[in-house]
C-alpha cells in the first residue's frame, strides 16, 4: 500500500484535474422533486463499478417494479456485475461500460437519445465518471443520486454523505424512492437476486445427497477479494473444529474461487467435521442458487454476504477494521455476526475463537426464533 503522503498526492491531483469539467456542470434544481410517478416512464441506473455494488443496487430494482410497474428501469453495469442481473426480469435492459472510450462513447451518447425521465446514481461517494454520465446520458432529465460528499449541489436529489453515520449501502440505494414521492422505510427490502432455472436445477442436484432435516449447513466462504481479507487455511480448520465440536449436527460447504481451489482442498483434508465443496467452475448465479440452502453464512467478502443477506440467511461477517466500510457493508438488518478485526488494511488478527462466539450466539437467537414460531 503507498505510504499517505502519496495517497494525498494522488488526490490532489486528482482533484485539480477534475477542476476543468466541474465549472461546466450546471448544479441541482432541488424545486424538481418530488415527481409524480405517472410522469416517469423511464429511469437509467448507474452502476459501472464492482460485484457487491450491484447486488446493493438490486432492493431498490424490485421496490421500483413492484410500485411502479409502468416505469421502464435501464441498467449500465461493468464487466464485473453484468453477470448476477443479465437474467433479472424487473430490469428492461442492461448497458455495459468497459472503460474504452472509443466504445463507452457511442453508448452513453445513444442513451442520451433516449431521453430518460430521471438518470439514477447510486454510488455513494464523489464519482467524477458517474457523475459526467448522469450529466451527458440525463440532459434534461432528473438527476438524482444517494449519498455524495461536494457532489451533491451538481444534483436535483441527493442526501449527504455520512462520514460517522450507521447508513447501510442497500438503505442507500432506496433513497430514490423519495424522489417519486414514495417513503423507502416503508418498502420490503429483501429482494434475492434473480436465479435461473439452470441455476437452481444445478443446485437442487447438489443438494440431493445431502439435504436433510436434522443436518446445519453452514457455508465457509473463504475467497475475498484480495489477499488481506482471507484467514490461514489453519484458522478456517480450527474454527471448523471448533463449531463441531459444540455443534455435532453441523456440516460445511466451502466456497472459493478457483484460484483458491486448493487452498479450500488443504481446508477439507484437515478438518474431521463433515465437508463438502463448491463444485468446480460455477457462476455467480450458480453460486447463489446453492447458498439459498444454507442455514449460516461465514464469509470475509461483502458481495457473499449481501447475496446471503437478501435471502434472509444469517452471517457472520469478518472485516477489516476500516469502520465507515464496516458500517455500510455489514450483514444487512442483522446485530450480531460482525467481527471486526483491529488492522485497519487486513484481518489477520481475527481468531477462531471470536468466529465460534458469534456462531453459538446466533445458532441459539435462530433456535429460540424457531420456538416462538
Amino acid at each position: 500500500m503507498p505510504p499517505k503522503s502519496v495517497k494525498k498526492i494522488e488526490y490532489l491531483f486528482k482533484k485539480i484535474l477534475r477542476f476543468p469539467f466541474l465549472v461546466l456542470l450546471s448544479k441541482g434544481n432541488v424545486s424538481k422533486i418530488p415527481v409524480e410517478p405517472a410522469k416517469v416512464a423511464s429511469i437509467l441506473i448507474l452502476r459501472p463499478d464492482k460485484l457487491g455494488d450491484m447486488v446493493v443496487t438490486i432492493p431498490i430494482i424490485h421496490a421500483l417494479k413492484d410500485n411502479f410497474p409502468h416505469i421502464r428501469i435501464e441498467v449500465i453495469a461493468s464487466p464485473q456485475n453484468y453477470s448476477v442481473i443479465e437474467n433479472d426480469p424487473n430490469i428492461d435492459e442492461i448497458h455495459l461500460y468497459v472503460k474504452n472510450i472509443l466504445k463507452d462513447w457511442p453508448m452513453m451518447i445513444g442513451l442520451k437519445q433516449k431521453k430518460f425521465d430521471i438518470v439514477y446514481d447510486p454510488i455513494c461517494h464523489d464519482s467524477i465518471t458517474s457523475l459526467l454520465m448522469t450529466k451527458i446520458i440525463g440532459r434534461n432529465s432528473i438527476h438524482s443520486a444517494s449519498r455524495k460528499f461536494e457532489f451533491q449541489k451538481y444534483y436535483d436529489y441527493c442526501q449527504p454523505h455520512q462520514p460517522e453515520g450507521d447508513d447501510h449501502n442497500i438503505d442507500n440505494g432506496l433513497l430514490l424512492l423519495n424522489v417519486l414521492g414514495l417513503d423507502p422505510t416503508t418498502i420490503k427490502p429483501f429482494h434475492s437476486i434473480f436465479l435461473p432455472d439452470s441455476s437452481r436445477q444445478k443446485a437442487e442436484k447438489f443438494w440431493l445427497p445431502h439435504i436433510d432435516s436434522k443436518s446445519f449447513w453452514t457455508g465457509l466462504n473463504i475467497s475475498a477479494g484480495s489477499d488481506s481479507r482471507i484467514l490461514s487455511v489453519e484458522k478456517y480448520q480450527r474454527t471448523m473444529a471448533l463449531i463441531q465440536n459444540k455443534h455435532t449436527k453441523v456440516k460445511f460447504i466451502i466456497f472459493s474461487t478457483m484460484a483458491d481451489r486448493d487452498k479450500a482442498l488443504s481446508i477439507q483434508a484437515g478438518t474431521k467435521a463433515e465437508t463438502v465443496l463448491i463444485p468446480e467452475n460455477l457462476s455467480i448465479l450458480d453460486v447463489s442458487a446453492l447458498m439459498s440452502k444454507l442455514d449460516m453464512l461465514i464469509s470475509p467478502d461483502t458481495s457473499m454476504i449481501h447475496i446471503a443477506r437478501l435471502m434472509q440467511i444469517p452471517v457472520i461477517g469478518l472485516y477489516s477494521g476500516h469502520i465507515r466500510n464496516v458500517q455500510s457493508w455489514r450483514p444487512y438488518r442483522q446485530e450480531l455476526g460482525i467481527i471486526v478485526s483491529q488492522n485497519v488494511d487486513n484481518l489477520f488478527d481475527i481468531e477462531p475463537e471470536q468466529i465460534f462466539e458469534q456462531f453459538n450466539k446466533m445458532k441459539q437467537n435462530r433456535v429460540a426464533a424457531n420456538k416462538q414460531v
